[in-house]
């Protein structure tokens, strides 16, 4: 998977990133170009064969571009649902202080790109984990437009997507697999992959991370068995759509029939806290999972959730729900953030701030 990556420094000062990211997987390759101007880089983007872009912010600052990265992404993204070029995913990259500055006061922009990097601290300190993001990004795109290719002529639904077989898919909530309704004339590329990411993948609802689905089970992720639960006993439930290389994640409701069909199930998984979860598991499989521990010894085990600060599990009993940009759609689940992370400074510092609706019951509990 070939990406370009168009940032207006020097070579000396990209090649760090560049060499980082095409060596942490061998099926990736990054290549930096110098922006050129408006008209010459998309003739320059026609012509080129490549996967996927990778754009600093700000291209505008030492050479011959006279625009910055929203302006290409809404050019490209024009023509690829205009079918004059090929739909790729786009990713911005650039340093907190300009992110800050530009992308995050332009809510606007945020739809053109399908993830943002921070140049020192993501793609370069977590390089390993981007370079495997930006390959999933880039293989997904092709997975997505090979279906939609497949699909021509008899309508275009996005549970076609899914890879699921149809009597697993028909127990999802119908509003989610109507969401774009069933067309004859299917949406570009970019559509579909945006909605996957954004609506499927960075949001709880049928499909859950790995932290959630261990909280659901009531286990400690740090013991060994865990991934032994994880790859032999849960594999067959995994996400296998657009994105899943990059993105782990099970279908919830297949895991929780999975649980319900167990030999000596006691029944629903929500009513046990978290030893007697365990307890089933390791008996019924043969296992020597650990406990999952609650942020607070007061605190129920009942875990459901997972607390949005300190990413531990959490009963939503001893949380408050998050602010969120937008209410979420009715297949997600609420996030939430435990009354002990809601009173600590540095959660009001990471931006994560209690629902209006629980300010009242948060005023109550700070005496």
């Amino acid at each position: 998977m070939k990406y370009l990556y168009l940032d207006d420094q020097e070579e000396q000062k990209t090649v760090d990133i560049v060499d980082l990211l095409s060596d942490e997987i061998e099926d990736l390759q990054v290549e930096h170009v110098k922006p050129k101007s408006f008209g010459a880089e998309l003739e320059r983007l026609k012509g080129e064969t490549y996967d996927g872009l990778l754009l600093d912010l700000r291209l505008d600052e030492k050479s011959e571009a006279e625009y910055r990265a929203f302006s290409l992404a809404q050019e490209l993204r024009t023509r690829a649902t205009e079918n004059e070029i090929r739909d790729v995913p786009i990713v911005v990259c650039s340093t907190y202080p300009k992110l800050k500055f530009s992308y995050s006061n332009d809510a606007t922009s945020h739809d053109l790109f399908d993830k943002k990097y921070l140049k020192d601290e993501e793609l370069v300190d977590k390089s390993e984990t981007v370079a495997l993001e930006l390959y999933s990004l880039a293989v997904g795109y092709i997975k997505i437009d090979q279906i939609k290719q497949n699909l021509k002529g008899v309508g275009v639904q996005l549970r076609k997507f899914f890879c699921l077989p149809d009597t697993d898919i028909d127990q999802l909530d119908t509003r989610l697999i109507k969401f774009f309704g069933e067309r004859q004339d299917p949406l570009p590329v970019h559509e579909y992959a945006r909605f996957i990411m954004r609506e499927m993948l960075e949001k709880a609802g049928p499909l859950v991370d790995e932290k959630l689905l261990a909280a659901r089970l009531g286990v400690d992720t740090d013991c060994e068995d865990f991934t032994k639960l994880i790859n032999r006993d849960l594999e067959k439930f995994r996400f296998t759509g657009p994105f899943s290389e990059g993105w782990k994640r099970w279908w919830w409701h297949l895991v929780e029939q999975w649980w319900n069909n167990l030999p000596n199930s006691p029944g629903s998984l929500a009513f046990l806290n978290a030893a007697d979860r365990v307890g089933v598991l390791n008996e019924e499989l043969r296992l020597n999972l650990k406990v999952a521990k609650s942020i607070d010894k007061e605190y129920s085990t009942r875990f459901w959730s997972v607390c949005k600060f300190y990413q531990q599990p959490l009963d939503p009993f001893d949380g408050l729900l998050t602010e969120m940009s937008r209410e979420p759609f009715a297949w997600q689940d609420s996030e939430y953030i435990s009354i002990k992370a809601a009173l600590d400074p540095n959660s009001k510092a990471s931006n994560i701030f209690p629902h209006p609706i629980e300010r009242e019951r948060l005023k109550e509990i700070n005496g």
